[in-house]
């Protein structure tokens, strides 16, 4: 089963690596005393040595501490919480022992495609995402079977409430994008709710790209005594990547506005060779409408928002990663994290790989 398993991480032997997802020489997955299914996993998917995040976290993270992981995006966050809760999995208790949030159904898709990678190996695995969008029906069906649930807060709420979620098996409760999870304003009330329904005798892992001070208040309250795991604290950007910007003069008619930032846009796609780009709008119809003017001019452009279905956000993810598309509009549903674990890091270490854009 391994070997048809599509791979979660890339070549780290075709193109050159930057020193933020470079591994580290001589030290492999085995040298991190894993089990053998996790190793053969891991392999399979195309993770054939630690990131500098991987090889720091993932042995705290098997000693059962409480972490706090602050790793740029890209460099293998993903990677290290899935391989602590596999390591940790008793695959013949059928009862959920790992919880997983995320702040988007897109990121809980991609999680769940990763654990499934590297526990390939694992004889029996049963790993489900549970979001808004599908039957609740479902979702009963397969917590009836289900080693690792991943999902949004308002679900994951609805079906402990519903009695179809039992929390009292789970020993790993991870909060993956915790700086988005905690956000004023965000999902705040259901992870009080969720975290007040575990076991009080649990491990916690929160990963995130940024620390800032409101998350650093909230996760004060749900762990005991945590490490925090960095590598860099004071650059949160990546190595290697270049940035570019326009200044768009200032109009009182906001369409005026709108035509001139799509004019520099595509000054900027005709001078920087590019394979494919992201570009967040404020607005879905302003995503829709620069989506609509991109593919009339010869640039083949999806649009993905909180206004879409499950099913229409998932295809356009779906036309990205198979290259049916140049660009991918979006409104802050989609996050720049969604993108490198979609596309793999490997996008770090070449010119001409994603470009990320704004236009308000």
């Amino acid at each position: 089963m391994a070997s048809s398993m599509k791979k979660a991480a890339h070549d780290i032997h075709t193109r050159r690596r930057t020193d933020d997802v470079l591994p580290s020489e001589g030290i492999d997955f085995a040298s991190l005393l894993l089990s053998q299914p996790v190793q053969d996993g891991l392999l399979a998917s195309g993770f054939h040595k630690p990131s500098p995040i991987q090889l720091k976290a993932i042995p705290l993270g098997r000693c059962g501490l409480d972490l706090i992981v602050q790793a740029k995006s890209g460099t293998g966050k993903t990677c290290v919480f899935a391989t602590i809760a596999l390591d940790s999995l008793i695959t013949e208790n059928m009862t959920t022992q790992v919880l997983v949030l995320a702040p988007t159904r897109e990121i809980a898709v991609q999680i769940h495609s990763v654990v499934m990678a590297i526990g390939s190996a694992l004889e029996g695995l049963e790993c489900h995402v549970f979001i808004g969008g599908t039957p609740v029906s479902q979702d009963k069906t397969r917590l009836k079977k289900c080693h690792i649930a991943v999902g949004s807060p308002g679900r994951i709420k609805q079906l402990i409430e519903l009695g179809f979620l039992s929390t009292a098996s789970i020993r790993l409760f991870v909060l993956d994008e915790a700086d988005k999870l905690l956000e004023e304003g965000s999902f705040q009330d259901q992870i009080n709710w969720i975290y007040s329904s575990l076991p009080a005798n649990k491990q916690m892992l929160a990963l995130s790209a940024t620390y800032p001070e409101s998350m650093a208040q909230h996760l004060t309250r749900y762990m005991r005594e945590p490490t925090f795991v960095r590598l860099n604290s004071t650059d949160p950007g990546l190595i290697g990547l270049k940035q570019y910007y326009r200044v768009v003069k200032s109009h009182h008619l906001p369409h005026k506005i709108f035509e001139e930032k799509v004019q520099q846009l595509f000054e900027l796609f005709s001078k920087i060779p590019f394979n494919q780009a992201l570009v967040f709008s404020n607005l879905h119809s302003r995503a829709q409408h620069l989506a609509d003017i991109l593919t009339a001019k010869g640039l083949p452009a999806v649009c993905i928002s909180g206004g879409l279905s499950q099913d229409q956000r998932l295809e356009a993810m779906s036309k990205l990663k198979q290259y049916q598309c140049r660009v991918l509009i979006s409104t802050d549903l989609v996050s720049t994290a969604i993108l490198f674990s979609q596309l793999g890091s490997s996008t770090l270490s070449y010119p001409h790989g994603i470009y990320y854009l704004t236009i308000g």
